[in-house]
This record gives C-alpha cells, structure tokens and sequence, in this order.
C-alpha cells in the first residue's frame, strides 16, 4: 500500500485539493497525508509533520502559481535527510507549465513531473512511475530554472546554485559553533557576495543542518547544530530605525495581520521599550517563543538566528542614540545561547565599527575577499552543468570567469555584474529554447552592463532625463561626509504617480536598474540594484556632482531632524537650527523646498521662527541702545566736524543695523569652522554675499606638461605644490549683488559699469584688482573673518578639483559647452553665475565666463615658486597682478586649468572679475 506525503503552499490549496482527489481515485487503497484532513486540530505539527514522512512511501511536492511556501521548505528538507539514508525513497516534484523551479538543495536529482494539471491522467501515470521507482530527470532542467540572480543576492532557496565560497561558510559557522557569544561580521567591500554568503552559504546551511555539497569534505555539521533546521531564522536591515528594524523582524514570526492595529501597538511598545532599557532582548525571544507555542500550537524553536543585512546603514543612516542601543541590545543579547547573529558589512565602514565599543568588543572579523578566477569558474560553469545547459564553446565560460576576475581586481563590486551578465545570457537561451549559452567575446564588458542599460533606456524616452536626474540623484542617494555616494531607499510615498510608474519600469526586465521590494506590513520601496552605477554611468556622475552640494547638507539635516525628534521636548529648542545651519538651511530651503520631505521643511520652519523671536528680543534691546547712541551723537554736534558726524551717523543708522541683521546671526562660530568637512557649503551672511565651499588640503602638479594642446611658456615648469590645510572658496565668481551691497554699505565703487549686461546675479566686471582688495577688506569686517583674494596655487588646485587634464572635466574642449561661457558659445557676453555645470569641487565658472584675479604678482615661468600653495609676491612693486580662468570671449584652449595672464593692478575690462577665498581653523 502506497503512503503519499503530499506538500503544497497553503495558497495553492485548490490546485492540491484537485491533485488529492484524483490522487485517491487512482489508487484508492492508499494512505494520502493532507494537511487539512490529516492534521488534528491543537496538535503539534513538526512532529506529526516528521512522523508522516518517516512512514510515508513517496514524497511529493506541488510548486504552483504562489512558488514554495515556508513550511514546504521544512517538509523538504525533512525528505531529504530520509533521501540520504534511503537512496530509493521516492521524490517527486509536481511543477506547474510555466512556472520556475524552486531553489532547493539536490532538487534536480528527483522525479520531475512538469504538467498543466495537476489532476490529469498522465500527470497521476507519472506519479504512479515515480513513487515505484522508474521515474527519471528530465533533459531539458533549464527550461524551467534560472540559476543566476543578476544583481539581487543569493537566498537560501538559491543555495543549490551558489559556490565559490566553501571556506568562509566554514569559518562562520564555526565561529557560531565554538564562540556562541561573539558575532561574526562579514567584511568586504560593495558587491563582492556577502549577503549571498550569508544567506545562501551560512543561514541554508543551518536550515538544511548539513552541508553544501561544495563544502561535504568539512566534515559533519557541529553538535551544537543538531536541531539547526527548526530554527527560527530571522533578517533585518538597519536603515534608519534600526531598533523598529530588530522588533519587526520578530513580530513577523508572531503571524499576526498587518492591518490589525494591534501590530503596531506592539512594534510601537517594544520599540520604546528597548529604547528606554526597559526590557532586553531576553524578554522579546521569550515573548515570541511564547507567541509559537500558546498562539500558533507549534514547539518552541530550540534557536533563533538573526541575520543582520547591510550592518554599514547602522553607521551611515542611523540616528546616533538609535544606533547606540541597538549596537548595546544586541552585543548583550549574544549571553542568551538562544541566539546567533550574523551581520554583514562594507569594508569602508571598518572605522566606523571600531568605534562602536559595543559591537567591536563582540564581533569576529570574517574577511570576504573578491573571488578569484578559478572561484568565478565554478560561479560561471557549475549552476549551467547541473541544468544540462552548455556554453557556446569550451573557453567561453573561462573567458568570462578571467574577464570577471580582471574587473574584480580594479572594483570588488563586480560579482554582481557578472551575475547580471549570466542572468542576461540565460532568459536569452531560454527564449531561444537552444540550451546553449552564448555571448561574443567583445561583449564580455562587465563594467559597462548597468551603462549600457542606463543609456538604452534614456535612448529609448529621450524625454525622461529630468525625471530621471531627480529620481537617480534626489530620491535614490545621499552622500556621505567624504563626499560618496551611496544608495538610498525611498519610500513609495516619496514618489508621485508619474515618477513611480518610470521608478516601475527601471525595476522591470530587461532594465533593472532598480530594486522594487514591500516589506510585510509595510510600505514599499526602491533603492538602486547596485552602488556600481555611481561610479561607472558617466551621465549619473554629472549628475551627483551637480547636487553633491544639496545632498550632502541633506544627509546632514536629516540626521539633526532625528537628533531633535529624539530630544525631550523640554529641551527640543536646544536642538533647533541655529546660526551657520541655520543660514545653511533658509537658503536651500528658498531654493529647493520642493526637494525636501515635509518633515525637514517643518524642522527648519521652527527653527527659523524661534530664531525670529530671539532676534526681535535683541532688537529691542538695540533699539534702545540706539536711541541712546543718537542723543549723545546730537549733544556732541557742536565739537564734531561734520564729515565725522555724517560717518558716525551712516554708521549707526545704516552700516550697523545691516551688519547685526545680515551678518552677525551668520559668522559661524569657531566650533562650527572646525567641523567643516570637504565640500561642505556655508554662507556668513543672510544674502548678497558669496556662497562658500570647503576645498580639502591635498597636493597637485601646478602647470601643464609639455604635451598639452594650446601650452605656454609661461605655464611650466611642472611642480608639486602641497596645500596642508582646507580653505574655502566661493562657488561662483563676485556677483553685482555682492557688490552692491558692498557699495550700499561699505566703501565699494558705486559707479562700476556692468557693461550693458545687467546686475543682478551677472559676475561683476570692470573691477581692478585694487577694487577686489577693497571688497574683500569689506567682507572681512562686516564677518571678522579672513576673506581675501586666492593665491594663484589655490586657484588651479580649485579649478582641476583632483584632475591632471586640460580642464576640469577631461581633454576634449568637445565638452566645453557643459562647463563653460566661452567665444563660440556666449554670444558675446557674459552671463548670470552657475548656468553651467560645477567642477568636482562644487565651483561654478573656473573655466570661462569672466577673468578671476588672484593674490600674486605675475612671472613669466614658475621658476623659483612657492610649493606650500602661499601667494608669490615680488620684491618692490608688483607690476602686474595673475588673472585665471578665461572669458567668454576666449577660444578652448584659453581656458585651460593651466592657462594664466597678467593685468596691471589698476587695469579695468568687461571680462575681468574675480572670486573669494576665506582661511578656516587656526
């Protein structure tokens, strides 16, 4: 008599019901387990589970529309090990035409039944086969699995298809077995597998509590995994909430219904209440494992396994005091022998996590390496070989696993790629219907696979450039402090309808450029597929240069929004935006509050009306102060020269009020100055003053080489000139309205010509250099800080921006037209600051539009300059002062990184002007 084990997801149960009914007419007298009528109500079902399949003659799985559901997995595996003892046990697998093979260890060594019912005659014939025995493989497995993942990670129902990385699967679980109480974190950089290791390697290990077959010659599993495949295995990611994150990754094993409002009562109870210290780790594994056995009738689990994903978003998003609790929760929650945890985590964040006493005190490092070539043969060749499908030729596969190693060795990230690339040649063979993997030798590109999807499809909507730039640069990336971008997850609700539905088809083949997942219970999302897009789509690095100015103060105002909401509220004032983020803050949100979330618009709102009220209470203080001032003014008239008394009474009425209400809230603060990073933007004054950048310390070669189109004597000889520390630079040239301003109330030229072209935002022209001296001794008094003119050195250290090339963007003066107001492109005029694009500095004009004057005489060559970056002054008068930079008057070879002239002091044009420096720390 027959003993059939029939296992199917729950959402499935049409499909099954119809393959037990016709099950029982085909073979009456047998013995058929079916949950619903095989299962005792309030009995436990693992052991009833692992009985029936004890005793069962043949195993069979049903895969259909809704995929492999939770408990399948278990059941499976339970088969499986009675497979490994009785080789003749029959199982068989059931697949639905049209649907994929699930990912299981050893799935293609059993019976497979491929049908489009389930019930049919034929379909129960094959059964039949099947369970006596002489049931066979099919031929064509890759017809009906995919076993590379493109750029998504390898989960545990890919395990059969992962390889490449036996030894570290080894030594994590062996951490995990001898030191219970240490976390192990993998440790690697973007993209070399550390979430597939975990997760197919480590956490599929412990579920099938056996082996990889590409790692059997370890040896048996550690005792202390005996029961590992009845564990309870858990995953988070940090993101910004990383407490919410830890809690909501147990409350899904509670099943309860995420609309039932009770589940955010309880995430929203616990969540506070670790916060707070009011309960430890301890009290929520209890507290679930009472969950499974009171609410869901199922046995304890004898461990819990918590895989935390992108540990590096506990650094790089995390608000600090969540970060701290969760790093404490989690480091005394390895003391409970109930728990392993797992965290994966970027290499660049290594200084981050050594910081983090915490974690650093209980973890062990596990270094997850690029693979090397004889690795990514067995990662290119062995998943195509288990699913009978070949490669066009012999070498095409080696050609691949060498191209990828190549890449791996310049960027670790490219693992990914190169599963994109197979997953691309897959879904080709499979249209094709040919079981042969092809690919031309020249498109064996790895880097240039998410490119060439990028351009294909901008190509494809030319229109969608804009929306794309704002999805790409403002909903999907922040930046970090050293400038970097890195991968953001936007929530669905960040996106209006139309931005969602293109954010929807860059996720859908064959673009995947995006990642679309929803949380159970949650909101959906999207992030990029991967960080390598950053870094290799030229289009998209214009992009983030352009905003890398907004998105860094974004991240940074994110993180103070958090800090504030974070604040008890008698203090919350305390924690408002005060004076340089302050002026930081009104100036973006004047110019971009479209691009801010609603909650960032409303922290700077309050911040801007508490800083109103303690402005006016200064005010009236002033005025009374004034009142004061005048009348001893008007008692003293009869002693005071007139000329003195006009001074006096200009600066009282007019210079000083606009000093305390335009600059004094403004000057930032010495505390403030020292934590400036490089690239940060900052702005002394309300407004008509310059827009500041950070420019870091570094070295370059001054000059340009022999070799360079368009070169002058005057530009060499070639030397390292070393600044050692950040300074500041205005992002665009002196605009009339600084100057202006500088008229209005200090002692700038009022009659300077703007030539016909207009005021306003145009760059200021007519100057001399003794006239941008005067502006900037006038900017230096109304802040009490260090303005004046670059030094020659630090203007062209500014102007490459970390390049060797003619300009700051490469050696084709093709481009020129994207950075630069020039002859050929200006109409003969100069034009408004900042309609070009900035260089990677964040600096707006260095090439064309108006000459800058700088600090130093001129000379003829650079024989005997300054190395440390100082102004080179001449002895006695200085005859002639440099000008950098070019005009828009000039051709492309004038405009050069390296191109410098020499004016006299007093010399006045139409296409000369200058910009600001400003020394920072001490």
């Amino acid at each position: 008599m027959h003993r059939w084990f029939l296992s199917y997801n729950s959402q499935d149960l049409p499909l099954m019901r119809g393959l037990e009914a016709a099950l029982r007419r085909k073979d009456p007298g047998a013995h058929i387990f079916f949950a619903p009528r095989s299962l005792r109500a309030g009995g436990y079902w693992l052991p009833e589970l692992a009985k029936e399949i004890a005793q069962a003659t043949a195993f069979v799985l049903l895969v259909g529309e809704r995929g492999l559901g939770p408990w399948q997995a278990i059941e499976y595996y339970e088969a499986l090990d009675r497979r490994v003892k009785e080789r003749d046990f029959p199982m068989l697998l059931v697949l639905l035409d049209g649907q994929r093979a699930p990912g299981l260890p050893f799935l293609r060594q059993l019976h497979w039944i491929i049908t489009a019912d389930a019930a049919s005659e034929e379909s129960l014939a094959r059964l039949m086969e099947g369970a006596a025995g002489r049931g066979s493989l099919p031929g064509e497995l890759w017809r009906h699995a995919a076993p590379y993942r493109g750029l998504a990670a390898m989960t545990q129902a890919d395990s059969d298809f992962f390889f490449g990385r036996s030894r570290e699967i080894v030594d994590v679980i062996d951490v995990l077995a001898k030191t219970p109480d240490k976390l192990p974190i993998l440790l690697g950089n973007s993209g070399v597998g550390k979430s597939s290791l975990a997760q197919a390697g480590v956490l599929a290990s412990l579920a099938r509590q056996g082996w990889p077959e590409q790692v059997a010659s370890a040896g048996p599993p550690p005792f202390p995994f005996r029961e590992s495949r009845f564990w309870c295995f858990l995953s988070a990611r940090p993101g910004i909430e990383p407490l919410r994150a830890l809690v909501d990754a147990f409350l899904r094993t509670w099943q309860l219904d995420p609309k039932d409002t009770m589940r955010a009562r309880l995430l929203s109870s616990w969540v506070g209440d670790l916060g707070d210290g009011k309960v430890s780790l301890r009290e929520l594994l209890d507290a679930t494992e009472l969950r499974h056995e009171d609410e869901l009738r199922r046995p304890r689990p004898p461990a819990f396994f918590l895989y935390v994903d992108q540990g590096e978003e506990l650094y790089a998003r995390a608000e600090e005091r969540q970060r701290r609790r969760f790093s404490e929760i989690l480091a005394a929650g390895l003391a409970d022998q109930r728990l392993r945890v797992v965290v994966s985590m970027r290499s660049d964040f290594l200084g981050a996590l050594q910081a983090d006493r915490a974690l650093f005190d209980a973890h062990r490092q596990i270094n997850v390496r690029p693979l090397w070539e004889a690795e990514l043969r067995e990662v290119v060749s062995r998943p195509a070989a288990l699913l009978a499908a070949r490669f066009e030729s012999e070498g095409l596969a080696a050609d691949i696993a060498r191209n990828a190693a190549e890449e791996s060795a310049k960027d670790a990230g490219a693992l990914p790629l190169l599963s994109y690339l197979l997953d691309d040649m897959w879904a080709q063979m499979v249209s094709r219907g040919d079981g042969v993997l092809r690919l031309p030798a020249s498109a064996i590109d790895l880097g240039r696979v998410l490119v060439e999807r990028a351009d294909g499809f901008l190509a494809s909507r030319p229109g969608s450039a804009d929306d794309l730039r704002r999805i790409f640069t403002l909903k999907l990336a922040s930046v970090r402090e050293d400038g970097e971008p890195t991968r953001r997850r936007a929530l669905r609700s960040e996106f209006s309808e139309p931005e969602w539905q293109l954010v929807s088809e860059l996720a859908d083949h064959p673009h995947r450029l995006l990642v679309i997942a929803t949380p159970e219970g949650g909101q959906a999302y999207a992030e990029v597929a991967h960080e390598a897009i950053f870094k290799r789509w030229d289009r998209l690095h214009d992009w983030m240069t352009a905003e890398r100015g907004f998105l860094a103060w974004r991240t940074g105002l994110e993180t103070a929004r958090r800090a504030w909401q974070a604040t008890p509220e008698e203090s919350r004032d305390d924690a408002l935006l005060m004076r340089l983020a302050l002026a930081q803050a009104r100036g973006w949100l004047a110019e971009r509050a479209q691009d801010l979330p609603s909650a960032d618009r409303e922290f700077i709102e309050l911040s801007v009306r508490r800083e109103r009220q303690e402005s006016l209470r200064a005010r009236r203080i002033q005025s009374l102060i004034y009142v004061l001032l005048v009348g001893i003014i008007l008692g003293l008239v009869a002693w005071m020269n007139q000329a003195y008394l006009r001074d006096g009474w200009r600066w009282y009425t007019a210079i000083r009020p606009y000093l305390e209400a335009n600059f004094r809230p403004y000057v930032i603060s010495s505390e403030a100055e020292h934590a400036l990073k490089p690239l940060a933007q900052f702005r002394e004054c309300a407004k008509d003053c310059p827009e500041m950048t950070v420019v870091p310390a570094g070295s370059f070669l001054m000059g340009s080489p022999a070799a360079e189109e368009g070169r002058e004597d005057d530009e060499g000889p070639q030397h390292e000139v070393v600044l050692d520390k950040a300074f500041g630079v205005s992002r665009f040239d002196v605009t009339f309205d600084d100057w202006d301003a500088c008229a209005a109330h200090g002692d700038c030229d009022p009659q300077i010509s703007d030539g016909g072209f207009g005021r306003g935002r145009q760059p200021v022209i007519n100057v001399t250099w003794d006239d941008a001296q005067r502006y900037v001794a006038w900017l230096s008094r109304m802040t009490g800080k260090p303005y004046r003119l670059l030094t020659e050195a630090e203007w062209e250290y500014a102007a490459r921006s970390g390049t060797t090339t003619a300009y700051s963007f490469g050696d084709d003066p093709a481009m020129l037209d994207q950075y630069a107001w020039y002859s050929w492109n200006s109409g003969g005029r100069p034009h408004p600051v900042g309609e070009r694009k900035p260089n990677a500095f964040g600096l707006y004009d260095m090439h064309g539009n108006v000459f800058q004057w700088v600090e130093d005489c001129y000379h003829d060559s650079y024989k005997g300059a300054p190395k440390d970056g100082s102004a080179w002054i001449a002895e006695g008068r200085c005859h002639r002062r440099v000008v950098r930079g070019g005009s828009w008057g000039l051709d492309p070879e004038l405009l050069r990184s390296a191109r410098r002239d020499g004016n006299y002091p007093g010399y006045r044009n139409n296409v000369l002007g200058f910009r600001v420096a400003r020394a920072l720390g001490p």
